[in-house]
């Protein structure tokens, strides 16, 4: 017993060091307001005009379940901001903060539930590119909300966007039709232009004929 409570105590305190999400206590804490400072020096240390990639979903699309839908899609995108860094960079450290954060946020929830609504929420996601300001920015929203006990599982996706409308059968035979009136035109002028050119030998002959007879 003794062995699990300095296993569970060893655990609790590394990751209060790493996330300061007070995680032993049950709660979220106040994620935003412990490493504000972290978000303000990735918004001035990273250029105004580089764009990082990113999958989300927006508020109006996922309801009451738009923290839980863009945890991991926001954990893979730091990842991948993580690698443009040096391995021995405070920006890279800060990001890694970051990442613990939302997969302790993730780790709140039950895994296949939140793949499973993930799963069902999935023709909403949008791929984009944001500017660094709007992206961290869009951090602190995320984490706010989740600071807040904002999420849930009871949401119900709305109807997926319409596909690009394909061309129709209708369509296809129009242009086929367009096609092969344009090559028929085309042959039929081929045809008179050869015709047209008809009358020049013929007339030669015949002025031939009447400058030997006579």
């Amino acid at each position: 017993m003794c062995f699990l409570c300095q296993i569970r105590t060893t655990t609790c305190v590394l990751l209060f060091l790493f996330t300061s999400l007070g995680v032993c206590s049950g709660g979220f804490g106040n994620p935003v307001t412990d490493d504000v400072s972290k978000l303000i020096l990735l918004k001035h240390n990273v250029p105004k005009d580089y764009n990082i990639s990113i999958h989300y979903i927006p508020k109006e699309r996922s309801g009451v379940c738009w923290v839980l839908l863009n945890i991991y899609p926001l954990e893979q995108s730091l990842r991948e901001l993580a690698r443009v860094f040096g391995a021995i960079s405070s920006n890279k450290d800060n990001i890694m903060i970051f990442i613990t954060m939302l997969q302790n946020l993730r780790f709140k929830f039950d895994h296949e539930e939140l793949e499973a609504t993930m799963q069902v929420f999935k023709c909403h996601y949008r791929a984009v590119k944001w500017p660094s300001g709007q992206y961290f920015d869009y951090i602190r929203d995320i984490l706010n909300s989740a600071a807040q006990g904002e999420g849930g599982f009871s949401c119900v996706p709305p109807p997926c966007p319409a596909p690009t409308t394909p061309v129709s059968s209708s369509q296809s035979v129009l242009f086929s039709l367009s096609g092969s009136e344009a090559q028929d035109h085309e042959q039929t002028r081929s045809r008179g232009s050869l015709l047209s050119l008809l009358p020049i030998p013929v007339t030669a002959c015949v002025f031939l004929i009447v400058w030997m007879v006579s």
